[in-house]
């Protein structure tokens, strides 16, 4: 596991692959280049973008039926995109932990997003973690 520079690239490769339509072989090596980051940093934000790609549809639904009174396609792309490396990690890293992976969230959408992003990611990721920590049951169709 690494820390903040890792989810740091991570979402700036989610984000880029998004915007131009490109893959992640085809992001990388200017994002290497703009982060120069430690090897570890680099491995991890590597395996949570293979894991955000892998899950996408999971991850998604899991946003859909949290954000009850939102339709996630009208999200800024920034805070879709670290909702879903975050999701990814609780999904995929249980040594994280919900409030490690919460807080890294809250304060990457508000260094690259706005302000109420960190509200609003925090707003959506707690009932998220719960449910994937089987806290909370995922209600089937629950998008009222």
């Amino acid at each position: 596991m690494s820390g903040r520079g890792g989810r740091e690239l991570a979402l700036h490769l989610l984000y880029q692959m998004d915007v131009r339509s490109e893959t992640l072989d085809q992001v990388l090596p200017e994002a290497i280049e703009f982060f120069q980051p430690v090897p570890a940093d680099r491995s991890f934000a590597l395996r949570l973008v293979e894991y955000a790609l892998e899950q996408k549809d999971r991850i998604d639904e899991l946003v859909r039926q949290t954000a009850k009174n939102y339709d996630p396609s009208r999200f800024a792309l920034l805070d879709l995109c670290v909702l879903r490396i975050a999701v990814a990690e609780l999904l995929r890293v249980p040594e994280s932990g919900p409030r490690l992976v919460i807080n890294e969230a809250v304060e990457l959408a508000k260094s690259y997003s706005t302000e109420k992003s960190g509200g609003f990611v925090n707003g959506l990721l707690d009932p998220i973690a719960r449910i994937v920590r089987g806290d909370a049951p995922l209600k089937q169709g629950d998008r009222s």
